[in-house]
């Protein structure tokens, strides 16, 4: 257990029992030891809120003190629930997904008889659509709007580097290889590292919101409302679907469209593109010569 303590995730335990939190932290540790990254510890406290705050709510006090005592019907009544509270299901999936492994875990350790997943029962069908990359236009009507000088650094890292949404939010200063011009991303999609080389407009952008930010802070993106966590994923893409709706463009992208779009010959034209931004922070902190991204 003494190897959790770092992790900030533990710190979101607070909503469980006693008991939740002895199994939950049982399972962080076991997939802790099998070296898997910190985001998919996330996503499994992420999903483990999401079932315990959409079951019944007679179920609920019973569920948040001992989630041993769930049953096939709990699942069932959480899928209705999801499905109307209008999560994908991609999302529906995952999170399935990730129940599935930490009952698993609890079953294989005699905490539970039986697994109360049944695939058969319980499967979600997921559309397998292809990823769009976002037309030239669409792009710089998104890019106008967006006024804050972290904003604009985290969609063009997605943009110009092909970062994931998620490993834009777990980025760290540590990671920025200034001198060489690249970018070190650890554990990534399948547990692997790679680097990736900054584009000049992202240096700039880089080198603005250093500047803003206190050297003691090591994470590129801090929370403004979760003090040694950053910025997260669902942040990310509630801030992008907030820009696309101030610049009009109504197709419903996302984060990873940005992403697709780092190859797309539309994103590799040089059009200036004139944006005037803030850092985030207090109103008086304005950053007042127009940075211009290039797209």
């Amino acid at each position: 257990m003494d190897r959790l303590h770092p992790l900030p995730q533990l710190r979101r335990l607070h909503v469980f029992g006693q008991h939740n939190q002895e199994l939950v932290t049982a399972y962080l540790k076991h997939l802790q030891t099998r070296q898997y990254a910190p985001t998919t510890l996330q996503t499994t406290i992420d999903a483990l809120n999401s079932f315990c705050r959409r079951v019944p709510l007679s179920r609920q006090p019973r569920l948040s003190q001992t989630l041993a005592s769930t049953t096939a019907e709990d699942i069932e009544a959480w899928l209705q629930a999801a499905h109307h509270a209008g999560l994908a299901p991609s999302t529906i999936h995952t999170i399935l997904k990730c129940l599935h492994r930490f009952f698993a875990f609890l079953q294989d350790h005699g905490r539970i008889a039986q697994q109360p997943i049944q695939w058969r029962r319980h499967q979600v069908l997921v559309p397998q659509t292809l990823p769009r990359p976002m037309p030239a236009d669409d792009l710089l009507r998104f890019f106008r709007v967006i006024d804050r000088l972290r904003d604009r650094t985290m969609f063009l890292l997605m943009l110009r580097c092909g970062l994931r949404v998620g490993e834009v939010s777990t980025l760290t200063w540590p990671a920025i290889n200034v001198g060489a011009g690249s970018i070190r991303i650890d554990n990534g999609k399948g547990q692997v590292d790679r680097v990736v080389y900054d584009a000049a407009d992202v240096a700039e952008a880089l080198r603005h919101w250093r500047r803003w930010q206190p050297l003691e802070v090591t994470s590129l993106f801090p929370s403004a409302l979760k003090p040694g966590l950053p910025l997260g994923v669902r942040a990310i893409q509630q801030l992008m679907a907030r820009y696309l709706k101030a610049a009009g463009v109504t197709q419903p992208y996302s984060p990873h469209s940005l992403r697709q779009s780092l190859c797309h010959p539309t994103a590799q034209r040089r059009c200036p593109l004139g944006g005037r931004e803030r850092a985030h922070g207090p109103p008086d902190h304005q950053y007042d010569t127009p940075l211009h991204a290039t797209l």
